[in-house]
């Protein structure tokens, strides 16, 4: 009980003993600065807190215990007390720290035992609450280093199947058969790619679309040895995809990136290939064009017979999206013939 009038504190004491007994322990201070060493000395359970103090008020003591951060429960519970009849010294009291308040002339037995209780409960269910908090961010904290492991061990997985197909492709004699485990390994590694950014980062749930075409275009270009021959331009936003998409959209951005480099630029002609992706109206619109020999006028798109392009076909449709042939510039002002793939799917 910090208050200074010691007859208030005698009858206080007396209306508590009589409804605790034996249960009850009182410290008192008639000054705030005599209160605030008892109650880090003794840590109470709860502090009857007159509001007007010789040396300070009662909203002043209570700064002297504000948690240090705002998730933190109180120190102890606090029931305010005052000889004004004013709602507003309610509020200010409740709003720095107090959980309960009475008017001095019309405490009861009743009413104090209720207010220590009220005030004490309170501070036992934000106790539990922070307990529970701190119990569940352990167990996020815990998921995300086993959800870490996941990727990474499906990433080095996926890496010693694509060394696999990689060795097997150096083993065959046959080029048709050789490229095609060396597409395939392309394929896996796209997908590995996946896995290691989600790795490398704190968001474990989506990947940056335009950081992530970078690194694909840039791992393709390798595979296929084009490094000064053709040019490679990224252009796509900052787009977030979950890793439920974004697999789909690294699969059909190796399929079109490859199919340039593969097509696109025959007899060592130079050129360059541009991926872009943007936002608008709800869909994301991605695009591979590049500026090289351009898709035969022959050609019927919607029946082909490309494993490639029916790989693109076939995600684009779990995308929910639509799949387009674009021949010309592709909107570049460019005199090459060019070619532009096209998808556009929704953005969630």
């Amino acid at each position: 009980m910090v208050d200074d009038s010691a007859p208030d504190r005698r009858l206080y004491r007396l209306l508590l003993e009589e409804a605790l007994g034996g249960r009850l322990q009182v410290w008192e201070a008639g000054m705030a600065a005599h209160g605030i060493e008892t109650c880090r000395r003794v840590e109470p359970d709860c502090v009857l807190l007159d509001y007007k103090l010789p040396d300070m008020t009662g909203l002043e003591f209570l700064t002297h215990f504000h948690p240090a951060e705002p998730a933190e429960p109180p120190a102890f519970a606090v029931v305010m007390l005052t000889g004004l009849a004013d709602e507003q010294v309610a509020v200010e009291a409740l709003k720095n720290g107090a959980q309960d308040y009475l008017v001095k002339d019309r405490i009861t037995a009743e009413s104090l035992l209720a207010a220590v209780q009220r005030a004490s409960e309170k501070v036992g269910l934000l106790r539990t609450l922070k307990a529970e908090r701190d119990r569940l961010a352990e167990s996020l904290a815990e998921k995300e280093v086993l959800l870490k492991e996941v990727h990474h061990r499906v990433k080095n997985n996926l890496q010693v199947i694509a060394s696999l197909l990689r060795l097997q492709a150096g083993s065959f004699a046959d080029p048709a058969m050789s490229a095609a485990l060396r597409e395939s390994q392309n394929r896996v590694e796209a997908m590995a790619l996946i896995h290691e950014e989600l790795y490398a980062t704190n968001d474990l749930r989506e990947v940056d679309l335009a950081e992530h075409a970078a690194l694909l275009a840039g791992n393709l270009f390798r595979s296929y040895g084009e490094p000064e021959r053709i040019k490679m331009n990224i252009e796509v936003e900052k787009l977030r995809l979950g890793v439920d998409r974004a697999i789909p959209v690294s699969l059909i951005l190796n399929e079109l990136i490859s199919n340039a480099l593969k097509h696109g630029f025959p007899g060592g002609r130079a050129g360059s290939i541009a991926v872009r992706g943007h936002c608008r109206n709800g869909n994301i619109d991605l695009a591979v064009h590049d500026d090289g020999a351009g898709v035969p006028e022959g050609l019927e798109f919607a029946k082909t017979k490309s494993l490639g392009l029916e790989i693109v076909k076939i995600l684009t449709r779990q995308l929910k999206g639509t799949f387009e042939l674009e021949r010309g510039d592709g909107g570049t002002g460019s005199t090459a013939p060019g070619t532009t793939f096209r998808i556009l799917f929704p953005v969630s």
